[in-house]
This record gives structure tokens, sequence and C-alpha cells, in this order.
């Protein structure tokens, strides 16, 4: 402010003229000569959810529902002018400020634009309504511009909202893709196997995690839905490198092709012998061995062999080139049919970390089984997915399906 400016006020009390002020009142000049009508009691609505899109303090926005309680609904319709004409003191009182802070939440209303001011000969706010409840006279706060920009408001408090929904849907879909990444990390080392391409798990959803920050700081919508859009990428990675490195053949503990396989149990019997359970071939006269799965509901137990999972199961046989297939060709045919079925990556990590490598893959041969037979009502994914949620609920009972599987006849 110049010396010249400074004075003037100082002899006056008159607010400075500025070249913001200005600009204000031309440019709502005419729109709020052609307004139109507005709910009242709307204006709480939409000033809340665009405050942070205008960059509108809560405590103006405070002050600024303040002054609207002080008008009547019917002073936003017709050529009608809401004005308010509570003193500075008063206000201060209502918001438990000084009256101070008041004059900086009203410079702050003036310059968004959300006020005006209507002065009187001598500074002072003061009104009068008529019988009918109708402005006569006032000088004081105008808000005709809320009137004016209702439209403007209203579309900025609906994008603030729109990105709010998809940003808690994003949230939650990042938490949803990271927890997979974490189980699927967490299979990996249970197993023994290492190497880059796990670790590129974790930066790949971190990569997308940043990607959508970036955007929620600036709030920019097409760039945070780019972002989410890349999480199915990073889903469709997890299951590709299970597929490829922990169910694939000949591959070392590293999950390198290099050197034969060692297959290692998630949770193996305390007496099973893996070198031989795992092995291509079984060794004739042997009795069947029991599969690895969760606790049975019924207390149902379930000896079998590949060799028989195979003849009760010929949608899975045809994943299987061995003639005597062990465990181990069993859990990589289930990795190939759960890309066949269309079942999501997130979906079958689920599965291996709530029922093991031997319970996921009998839950993926039965549905897999019953999809062939047309006894699945929806999808493969969604009856897949139902069994998992069972199982998490201790509720899943794979020895007595697989009972019902046995004595059941094989349709040609």
């Amino acid at each position: 402010m110049s010396y010249t400016q400074s004075a003037f006020t100082g002899r006056t009390g008159a607010r400075p003229i500025s070249a913001l002020a200005r600009h204000i009142e031309r440019e709502l000049a005419t729109r709020i000569e052609s307004a139109g009508e507005v709910d009242r009691n709307e204006l709480y609505r939409v000033l809340e959810g665009a405050k942070t899109a205008i960059g509108l303090s809560a405590s103006a926005l405070e002050t600024l529902k303040h002054l609207i309680g002080y008008t009547r609904p019917a002073d936003y319709k017709g050529d009608a002018r809401p004005i308010a004409w509570p003193s500075n003191h008063t206000l201060a009182e209502l918001a438990g400020v000084t009256e101070s802070a008041i004059k900086a939440r009203l410079r702050q209303l003036r310059n968004l634009a959300l006020i005006t001011m209507r002065d009187s000969a001598h500074g002072r706010r003061r009104g009068q309504r008529g019988e009918d409840g109708e402005i006569v006279s006032a000088y004081g706060i105008d808000l005709s511009p809320l009137r004016a920009r209702f439209d403007e408001l209203k579309a900025a408090a609906e994008a603030h909202s729109a990105f709010s929904r998809l940003e808690k849907r994003g949230r939650q879909e990042i938490a949803r893709v990271r927890r997979i990444v974490s189980q699927a990390l967490a299979q990996a080392a249970d197993m023994g196997l290492t190497g880059p391409h796990w670790l590129s798990l974790q930066d790949a959803i971190e990569a997308v995690a940043s990607l959508a920050a970036v955007a929620r700081s600036t709030r920019d919508i097409a760039n945070y839905e780019a972002a989410l859009h890349r999480l199915s990428g990073v889903e469709d990675l997890v299951g590709e490198t299970i597929d490829a490195f922990m169910f694939s053949q000949d591959i070392d503990a590293l999950g390198s092709k290099s050197s034969p396989f060692i297959h290692i149990q998630t949770r193996p019997l305390p007496d099973s012998v893996l070198a031989e359970r795992d092995c291509s071939s079984e060794l004739e006269g042997s009795a069947p061995a029991e599969p690895d799965l969760p606790a049975s509901p019924s207390n149902s137990a379930f000896k079998t062999s590949p060799r028989e999972l195979m003849e009760m199961f010929p949608t899975t046989a045809m994943y299987v080139d061995r003639e005597r297939p062990g465990w181990i060709d069993l859990h990589r045919a289930a990795a190939r049919l759960r890309q066949d079925l269309g079942i999501r990556a997130g979906t079958w990590v689920d599965a291996l970390d709530q029922l093991g490598a031997d319970g996921a893959s009998v839950a993926m041969m039965i549905t897999a089984e019953r999809g062939a037979r047309d006894e699945i009502r929806l999808t493969p994914g969604a009856y897949f997915a139902g069994m998992v949620t069972r199982a998490r609920r201790g509720e899943l009972d794979l020895p007595k399906s697989l009972w019902g599987f046995r004595t059941r006849p094989v349709l040609q």
C-alpha cells in the first residue's frame, strides 16, 4: 500500500480500492443481475463440498455460514439480493474469536469473490425488512456472489466429491494389490524362492502407489485413474511370476531354470518324506499319500495319490503330461488351470495362503471339474473365490468334497 493510499484510509476508514477488488466487481456485476434462484439450505452443502477446490479455509467458511444464517430463503429468489448486516463484534461472538480474526475471514471471502460489500455513507451496517420479510433497504455484506456463482460452486463440489469417491476406491484397490504382492512374497519365502523377479513385484506396486500419490496431491483425476489402471498389470505380473517361478518345471530354489526342481511344501506333514512325495512317479504298491489339506470341519480324512486324482478329475488330467504324476505336477496343472479359467492372480495367492499348495490345487481341480459339468451358476472365478472365503472362516471341507468325487461316477 502506498503512503497516499494509507493516509486516505487513515482519514476516512474506508476500504482501500485495489485492482483485485475492481476486477471482482466488474466480473460479478453482470452475473448478479442475471443470477437464477438458489435454495439457501443447499448453499451450506455446496460450500462444504467446494471449500477445498476453491481454497476456502474452514474458519472463513464458518463465518460465511453465519452470514447465510442471517439471510432468508426469499432473499435468493426473484430480483432480491441476500444482504446481511451483523457487526464484526456480533460475528466474533458467534465464532468465539476476535474482531481482527473476523476481518481476516471477511477479507478472504472478498478475495475469493464469495461476498462483496454494500457500504452506507457512514460505513455502518444496517438494514430494514418490510412486513412480508423482504429487504427494504440494507447496507452490509452482500452475498449475491454466492447466488451468481452457485452453478460454478456446485460443479466444483461435485468434482471434489467424485475425486473423493475415486480416491477412496483407489486406496482400497492399492491396498488390495499390495496385499496380493505381500502374500506372494511370503509364499515364495516359505518355499525358499528368491531372485530379482520377486523383488520386482514390490517395486511395481510401489511405483503405482507413488504415481497415485502425486495425482492425489494435485487432485488430478485423469492421472489418478491412469495410475489405478496400472494395478491390473501389477496383478497380472504377480500371477505370471507365480506361474513361471513357483510352479514351473526344472527350477531351483532361487527360482531359476538351471537346476533340477526341489519343491518345498508350504505346510508339510511332520512325518512326510518330501523327496519321495514329490517325485514324478509313484512306487509300485505304495500306500496312497494323504494330501496336506486344511483341517476338515467334519473330521474327514482323505488318502489318495496323484494318479487317483487324475482319474477323479479328468479336466485336470488334460493338463498333466506324465503317466505317473507327482504332487508337484498337480500344483503346476492347477497354476495353468487358474489362467485358463480366468481366475484372478490375487484369488490364487489368497488360496495358497489359506489352503497351502495341496489344498489350493485340489480346490482348483474341483472348480475346473464342476465348471466342465456346468455345475457352476456364476463363474469359475466366483466359485473358487467362494471356496477361499469359506476356508478363511474355517468352513471349507475339502476332504468331504473329495469323498463326494470319489464315489461319484465319472461322466463320459
